[in-house]
């Protein structure tokens, strides 16, 4: 597994998308920040650094996705796979070092998207709920991040042909639609009121329940979904509102588990020829 890994992470250094997506990572995340937080001052807000410093987390999922297929793409283009099992090492040897590799790339982006964030603090002062704060959405972020991983690792092993790809990518923007979408079904509001125009001017409805808010089961169900959905957390995370940790932090466990067993489970018994 060592030599595996050494050999992924020399590949990594030397591959030119991982350098493409840490240095967008990097100079979007300082870029974004500085502005938006210049914005801020001009227009005399009084805001906090981490109202803008969680911008980025959504778009962590992304640059994953884009490394993993690239990377994994290319081992099987080049026959790299098949040397390293012609050599003696195992299939679940070969699947969880790619694994871990597209982890690290993953965790690097988060660090670069971290330092990259810190241009806002000359402006607005360091983050206003403190290093506890920073590093608890910063878990919920490295937790999602493990999640894509894992999902994208699956995909890029088992689908080796082109399409490959393009399916990894697409896979992202699927996870982001369904994530924004149960993101709009939770946050309708209990109850509505409208304004009509009347001789005295406008007047507020009376508050009416809002027929489209879910409730009971079923709201119990779409919050859990959520918290499954990695793209669900990064919005969450990105939104400062992370309403139950502990659910969100299991979910990536029970999602990187699954998707990690099922892909070491069909590459033991994939058609590599």
């Amino acid at each position: 597994m060592s030599n595996l890994l050494r050999a992924n992470f020399y590949r990594m250094r030397r591959d030119q998308m991982f350098w493409v997506c840490l240095g967008t990572v990097l100079a979007c995340s300082a870029v974004f920040v500085f502005f938006w937080c210049r914005e801020a001052l001009l227009l005399g807000f009084e805001t906090k650094l981490e109202a803008y410093y969680f911008n980025m987390v959504m778009s962590l999922g992304f640059f994953t996705a884009m490394f993993a297929a690239m990377f994994l793409n290319t081992e099987y283009s080049e026959g790299t796979i098949r040397n390293k099992l012609a050599v003696g090492r195992t299939r679940r040897a070969v699947y969880l070092a790619h694994f871990l590799t597209v982890l690290t790339a993953s965790l690097l982006f988060i660090a670069a998207w971290l330092i990259g964030g810190c241009a806002g603090i000359p402006m607005l002062g360091p983050w206003g709920f403190g290093l506890g704060g920073l590093a608890f959405h910063v878990l919920i972020a490295v937790g999602s991040t493990a999640a894509f991983a894992a999902i994208f690792t699956f995909l890029g092993m088992l689908l080796s042909r082109r399409t490959a790809t393009v399916i990894v990518v697409l896979t992202w923007f699927a996870l982001l639609l369904g994530a924004s979408s149960v993101e709009n079904i939770l946050s309708e509001p209990e109850f509505t009121s409208g304004i009509v125009m009347t001789v005295d001017g406008m007047q507020t409805i009376s508050m009416e329940p809002n027929p489209r808010y879910i409730s009971g089961a079923l709201r119990t169900f779409y919050e859990f979904l959520r918290d499954l959905i990695p793209a669900g957390q990064a919005i969450q995370v990105q939104n400062l509102e992370v309403f139950s940790p502990l659910r969100a932090l299991l979910c990536d466990l029970g999602v990187t588990a699954v998707f990690t067993l099922g892909g070491l489970a069909l590459f033991e018994r994939k058609d590599l020829k």
